[in-house]
């Protein structure tokens, strides 16, 4: 289910073994003015959406595709893992996964988001499978 779509950015809720995630779709160049007005977008979408999808799951999935992203600059990757990452841990993501740029420029950028933020991990992938695995792997976690 689509719940935002512009043209560097689509959100979507989807499913997989009936656990479901959000998945963001990132592409293009993002300059710091469009890629805050974005996330800060996305931010008021989750408000709204995130409590009834979570349901009772421990852990929840944000999935980000930055496959197709070009390029971003190092500081709105600080800015995100200092200031968005919070945000998105109280509205109750704990985890989430990154697939990779194709692009080299934009690779070396977001290889610094990996790591854990409080309560929120972050880990990075080549594929969409792998991620969904990884979530799959921590529905019996505690």
């Amino acid at each position: 289910m689509r719940l935002f779509s512009h043209e560097k950015l689509t959100i979507s809720v989807e499913e997989t073994q009936g656990l479901k995630y959000i998945k963001e779709e990132w592409s293009g160049i993002l300059t710091s003015t469009i890629f805050h007005k974005l996330i800060y977008q996305s931010l008021d979408i989750y408000k709204k959406e995130l409590k009834a999808l979570k349901g009772k799951n421990d852990h929840f999935l944000l999935l980000a595709d930055v496959s197709k992203l070009e390029l971003i600059s190092s500081k709105d990757i600080d800015w995100l893992t200092d200031e968005i990452n919070p945000k998105y841990e109280e509205l109750g993501f704990t985890k989430q996964a990154v697939i990779v740029p194709k692009s080299q420029m934009a690779q070396t950028t977001v290889a610094e988001y990996e790591g854990q933020t409080g309560g929120f991990d972050t880990k990075m992938f080549t594929d969409e499978l792998a991620a969904k695995r990884w979530f799959l792997s921590l529905k019996n976690e505690k």
